[in-house]
């Protein structure tokens, strides 16, 4: 096992490209990071950069007490899982397993002792004999794991390992990469660009976009506090309705915030609403997960808003409610600043199955302001 760092790394392609910039990472011994982020947001890059398959630009990759840039992957004692399995197809399970082993001129002993141990680990005994064209989907992806994890690495990469896999598969051996890596103790970076998989995988999740790492924390602190707007709108499915508002003092020394031309004062003896005294009347964001709604005449509403509902998407144990209010919400995807803001005309709820609404019903919506986010004009998260 071992710690991994990424110092200032950046990663310019000799078109131009930039897939990393300034990129700073430290990952603990033994932990479980998942880096996730959009397509094309330089994720892979950075995986296949520690692995040794892409050279730094510029920065440092440590592994361990040991600056590795000029190591070769071989030096590096890592494993990495692909997303297209790349198995022999001419060879058996057992002798995809055993080939990183020859190549490291292990005994016969050490060979067989180290592949029936990694069979038994991912059950895959009575499948050694046959050939990757003889398996399913699901079975080749434990073979795969199989030939990295045979050959005991410090470090345990997987790049979107699961993409090749329908959703029912998916879960079941996102569940055994988990309980997997728990056994094993081995620090493993894990890339991703599917949000549940991130949220359930990772001791810590790493938030990436445009080479730059947007936000490190524990699934939960991602979804409650995000660092910024880009953060609050990826994290979640739904992400956050993010949307311009800003913030008054009213009677009674309260502060209020605009839900197009409502008032919605914040409680008085809140400590994040005393922390924002300083911001009244400058422009900032505010942001709602969809379950911060909630039907109107249930005690968790904390105020109520009239909305007209676009359009429900039912699906079962609760509603996704897609509705026009006051105020119209952001882009997050492209936003880049106050003055250079893209919106989007809808924002979106989430409610539980019971209740009975239909489309172009105008409805009353409560609002638990207790989860409320704020973000500054240049869309970082306000820490109050």
């Amino acid at each position: 096992m071992a710690q991994v760092s990424f110092k200032n790394v950046s990663k310019i392609f000799e078109d131009g490209t930039l897939a990393a910039s300034g990129f700073n990472l430290e990952i603990d011994d033994g932990e479980f990071v998942v880096l996730v982020g959009p397509s094309g947001c330089g994720k892979s890059t950075l995986l296949r950069i520690l692995a040794g398959l892409e050279t730094a630009t510029k920065g440092e990759v440590h592994i361990g007490d040991e600056l590795v840039n000029e190591q070769t992957p071989q030096q590096r004692n890592v494993a990495m899982v692909f997303q297209n399995y790349a198995l022999y197809p001419h060879m058996t399970a057992r002798r995809n397993l055993e080939f990183p082993l020859k190549m490291m001129k292990l005994s016969k002993v050490d060979i067989k002792s180290r592949v029936e141990a990694t069979a038994q680990l991912l059950g895959l005994d009575e499948l050694l004999e046959r050939k990757p064209k003889q398996l399913s989907g699901g079975q080749r992806q434990r073979v795969a794991m199989g030939r990295a994890i045979v050959r005991e690495p410090s470090v345990f990469l997987m790049d979107e390992p699961l993409s090749n896999l329908d959703a029912k598969l998916r879960v079941q051996i996102r569940t055994e990469i988990a309980a997997l890596q728990r056994r094993m103790k081995t620090t493993m970076l894990y890339v991703t660009h599917d949000q549940v998989e991130a949220m359930t995988l990772g001791d810590r999740v790493a938030v990436i976009n445009q080479g730059q790492l947007q936000q490190m924390a524990d699934p939960q602190v991602l979804y409650e506090r995000p660092a910024n707007i880009f953060v609050a709108g990826f994290i979640g499915n739904p992400g956050m309705n993010v949307f311009e508002t800003e913030l008054l003092a009213v009677e009674d020394q309260r502060l209020a915030i605009k839900w197009g031309e409502q008032l919605i004062p914040l409680a008085k003896d809140d400590a994040a609403s005393l922390a924002l005294e300083e911001y009244v009347g400058k422009p900032l964001f505010a942001g709602l997960r969809p379950d911060a709604f909630c039907c109107a005449d249930t005690s968790m509403a904390q105020t109520q808003v009239a909305v007209e509902v676009e359009s429900v998407e039912a699906l079962g144990h609760e509603y996704l409610l897609y509705f026009r209010s006051g105020v119209t919400a952001l882009d997050t995807d492209n936003f880049a600043g106050l003055g250079d803001k893209a919106t989007r005309p809808l924002m979106v709820a989430r409610l539980p199955g019971s209740v009975d609404i239909k489309t172009n019903e105008k409805i009353m919506l409560g609002l638990m302001l207790s989860q409320i986010c704020f973000f500054s004009a240049d869309g970082v998260a306000l820490r109050v």
